[in-house]
């Protein structure tokens, strides 16, 4: 009867972190993590529930360090332990998902540098546990996953594209015949941004970042909406619609504050800057630039402000 209690326990204590994940209430989740996790330890508390519970906050706190903090070694070792734990109780889904995240904290490591290459062993061995046992919600987050390593890895070519642009549709299809409106989110992001960057489909790349944006307002999955209004802001942007574009980019420079991300958010500024400088001019930086400086004036991110007007003012002294 009690190991039936804490079964329970457990599942409604994810159930909160999760709420609390969507809202962006990282210190209320740590809140909780600090609370609970000593009672899991209690004898009759399931190896296999322990797992869950372990590899929920690793979850919450990889999100939560993303284009911020890229030491992710506590968090390799909670899933470890929750690996362990769930081998131990044959809870093959649980095994597959601590799996999985050992891969997302490498690849959440190396982005910046599009260097992960180990990720890939665990993406594919989480994905083949998924297959076994037919865990749908888990197989549409490793084709996730793996559309990303394709999609983000270092000097990917045209076949890298292709792929992952594959991989995002069979997620994307599972997502949508099983009602996962986050995952489906995720797919219509990264689909978006291959109709931007590859294929050249603005239109289109517009189109399915309003669905991912739409779903994420749907569901209250506020914790990363700034990246949603980003990529519309850029879309905007490189259509030349630069009043759509200032209006995005506050919304999302006004997410990040709200959310309390605002590290990250000036790491993608600084990253898609930087491309348009390699991919398209100088002129394009600088109004790109202009338009990031008039949203950090709006919400008054006063660092911000200081960095984006150092790269407007080497722009202008290159120029």
């Amino acid at each position: 009867m009690i190991e039936n209690l804490f079964t329970d326990f457990v599942d409604i204590i994810n159930q909160i972190s999760e709420i609390y994940r969507f809202k962006g209430k990282y210190n209320n989740v740590m809140l909780l993590y600090d609370s609970i996790n000593p009672i899991l330890n209690l004898s009759e508390v399931k190896k296999e529930n322990k797992a869950k519970f372990l590899i929920q906050i690793a979850k919450i706190k990889i999100n939560h360090k993303f284009l911020k903090d890229f030491n992710y070694e506590d968090e390799i070792k909670m899933l470890k332990e929750a690996q362990k734990l769930a081998e131990d109780s044959n809870a093959k889904n649980s095994q597959a998902d601590a799996i999985d995240l050992i891969g997302d904290c490498i690849y959440s490591k190396g982005i910046l540098k599009g260097d992960f290459k180990e990720a890939l062993n665990y993406y594919n061995k989480a994905l083949s546990i998924r297959t076994q046992i037919n865990d749908k919600l888990g197989l549409s987050k490793s084709y996730f996953h793996l559309g990303l390593y394709h999609d983000n890895k270092k000097d990917a070519d045209d076949n890298d594209h292709q792929t992952a642009f594959e991989y995002y549709e069979k997620g994307l299809k599972i997502a949508e015949e099983e009602d996962f409106k986050l995952e489906q989110s995720f797919f219509f992001r990264h689909l978006a941004g291959i109709y931007a960057f590859v294929k050249e489909n603005l239109d289109k790349s517009l189109e399915y970042f309003k669905k991912s944006t739409q779903l994420r307002e749907e569901i209250g999955y506020i914790f990363s909406l700034q990246f949603a209004y980003f990529s519309e802001a850029f879309v905007y942007f490189l259509k030349k619609d630069m009043l759509s574009a200032r209006e995005y980019f506050i919304k999302a420079y006004s997410a990040a504050v709200n959310v309390k991300r605002i590290e990250a958010m000036r790491v993608l500024i600084f990253k898609r800057g930087e491309e348009i400088i390699k991919e398209i001019d100088l002129e394009a930086a600088l109004n790109y630039y202009n338009l990031l400086f008039d949203a950090a004036q709006f919400v008054n991110d006063k660092d911000g402000i200081k960095e984006i007007e150092t790269r407007i003012n080497n722009l202008k002294s290159s120029n």
